[in-house]
């Protein structure tokens, strides 16, 4: 599904399994925000299958620019960081960039967003929004986003596919592939940067963002399926469900 105003749209289905089971394509969906979908492409969403939009984005993002979605498409905030924190108003870090600590370099900015992964894992709010979105991803024609659709849906998207049994190295792949899709919309911003190399860790995906995630649940839950049952309070029937829609 190609949709010129949403450049990271993507189906979540395509991979195998390590037990050599498929993750089915048009059941799930992932993208940047759909803020500026014309009419036509608000009418290829629908026709995709697109049926629940869980906007994982904060209030600011969301009234700076509301998704724009066709009649029969039910819209459900999933705020990943609703209270503050760490990493949720990045475009606040620009507004100020001399008073930014995580815009002094680019190994500043590259700490700045590993800790914004760790944060995924670890806040109160983080786990009831991905509690609410593994959930929501039960019913058939689902899509998750937040406002470039590589940070916080990368993650969603990271811990839907470790359940349904996608190999890490599989995981790593796909969430890596934001850089291609984003750098039509981003590389101009970073060209035109007065120190491209300090804000380029914000505008990407890196393997240590996501590795730092992993490592993360790994510390504080044993691993994956540990996180999605004691921080996410998912249940064998949350994630029966999941297999059973996603998988064949």
């Amino acid at each position: 599904m190609l949709i010129a105003s949403a450049p990271n749209l993507r189906d979540l289905g395509g991979h195998r399994t390590t037990d050599g089971r498929k993750v089915r394509t048009g059941i799930g969906f992932r993208s940047g925000a759909l803020n500026v979908l014309t009419p036509d492409e608000q009418q290829q969403l629908l026709a995709a299958g697109v049926r629940l939009v869980c906007d994982l984005r904060t209030d600011k993002e969301r009234e700076d620019g509301p998704d724009l979605l066709p009649e029969g498409v039910e819209y459900r905030v999933l705020d990943v960081q609703r209270h503050g924190g760490h990493g949720a108003d990045i475009a606040a870090l620009f507004a100020a960039p001399e008073q930014a600590e995580a815009l002094r370099s680019p190994q500043s900015a590259e700490r700045f967003l590993t800790e914004v992964y760790r944060a995924f894992v670890t806040t109160s709010d983080a786990h009831e929004a991905y509690r609410d979105l593994l959930r929501a991803l039960r019913r058939p024609g689902t899509l998750m986003h937040c406002t470039a659709g590589k940070d916080r849906t990368g993650w969603g998207t990271a811990v839907l596919l470790s359940l349904l049994g996608v190999d890490r190295d599989t995981i790593m792949t796909d969430y890596l592939e934001s850089n291609v899709h984003l750098s039509g919309p981003y590389g101009p911003l970073i060209a035109l940067a007065p120190d491209p190399e300090v804000i380029r860790p914000l505008l990407e995906v890196r393997e240590v963002y996501l590795q730092a995630a992993f490592d993360t649940a790994e510390q504080h839950y044993g691993g994956l399926e540990g996180y999605a049952r004691q921080a996410l309070e998912l249940t064998e029937d949350d994630l029966a469900a999941l297999r059973e829609l996603y998988l064949h």
